[in-house]
């Protein structure tokens, strides 16, 4: 694995060329990285890497097996500035990062008189029914730009990229709704491991993760397999910790001075 031969690589480096007193305080900082790296949220690029258990999946409308732990997905805003009637670029994400947005500068264009435009992605509680044969992943998404002052329309000069993440389960494709029908788009899914896909997206509207009807979900196999290599470093991180912590505490034992005999 490519993230624990750095791991040893590192920790090698660090006994070798630290003095000792040192050595226990660097295992500290590793372990609370570690730790930092657990327990915190994960945004969500498509990228190879270590995969972080991420938390668990925010349904608009969750299945009844995960009803009662659900929390409302949360939707995203940016308001971008406007000069010499350029939209500038950005990369607007959900709250919770099921999805994020990337796009470059000149991306969106404007009506004369736009002093920013204000783009948003909000998990739809009443979506467009699902085309035939093919189950929606997840919740669907609006993307909208609009003008301000005025709320005028925003249109898309350039294609931008979307992530978005998919719930536990069976997944193909993210497909695009202009208003006037569900079509698949080219998707790029994560080859580390994380539940998220991009896409290039061509246009302002609907977006969805989605899989066709009766296709079967990842193994728990599959699954566990995708958080071995994050573990297997954060175990090594912890032993690493321990080990050094003890030697360290030995060490000063060693060096306390030797009471002196009464003469």
């Amino acid at each position: 694995m490519r993230g624990g031969t750095h791991g040893r690589r590192l920790g090698g480096l660090v006994l070798g060329v630290m003095a000792p007193r040192r050595v226990g305080l660097a295992a500290l900082a590793l372990g609370l990285l570690a730790a930092a790296l657990l327990h915190s949220r994960v945004a969500p690029p498509v990228f190879d890497g270590i995969v972080v258990p991420p938390e668990p999946y925010r349904w608009v409308s969750p299945p009844p097996s995960v009803a009662a732990g659900n929390k409302p997905p949360l939707p995203g805003e940016v308001t971008l500035p406007v000069q010499n009637g350029q939209v500038a670029g950005g990369g607007p994400q959900t709250g919770d990062s099921q999805v994020v947005m990337y796009f470059a500068p000149g991306t969106f264009k404007a009506p004369p008189g736009t002093q920013s435009v204000k783009c948003t992605i909000v998990p739809l509680t009443n979506p467009p029914a699902a085309p035939p044969g093919i189950d929606i992943r997840g919740n669907v998404y609006r993307i909208n730009c609009v003008a301000q002052p005025g709320d005028g329309p925003v249109t898309v000069a350039a294609i931008y990229h979307l992530s978005m993440r998919f719930p536990p389960g069976a997944f193909k494709e993210i497909q695009y709704n202009d208003g006037s029908g569900w079509r698949a788009l080219t998707t790029l899914r994560s080859s580390g491991g994380d539940p998220y896909a991009g896409v290039n997206a061509p246009g302002l509207g609907d977006y969805a993760a989605t899989a066709p009807t009766g296709a079967p979900g990842d193994s728990i196999l599959t699954i566990l397999g995708r958080y071995v290599e994050f573990y297997g470093i954060l175990a090594f991180v912890i032993i690493f910790g321990v080990i050094a912590i003890i030697q360290e505490v030995r060490r000063r034992r060693h060096r306390q001075p030797m009471p002196r005999k009464k003469t």
